[in-house]
C-alpha cells in the first residue's frame, strides 16, 4: 500500500485515538511520510472551514 493510501485510511477514522493507533500500525519506513500526508490534509481541511 502507498503512503497516500495509508493516509486516506487514517483520515477516514473518526477519533484521534483511532488515527494514532492506525498510524502506529504503518510500516516504520513509511510512518513519517504518512504522518506528513495526514497532517497536510488535516491542515487543508481546517483552512477550508475558516470563513
Amino acid at each position: 500500500m502507498s503512503p497516500r493510501q495509508y493516509a486516506a485510511q487514517i483520515l477516514a477514522l473518526r477519533t484521534k485515538e483511532e488515527r494514532q493507533q492506525a498510524l502506529a500500525e504503518v510500516p516504520e519506513e513509511l510512518r513519517e511520510l504518512v504522518k506528513d500526508h495526514v497532517e497536510s490534509a488535516w491542515n487543508l481541511r481546517a483552512r477550508k472551514k475558516k470563513p
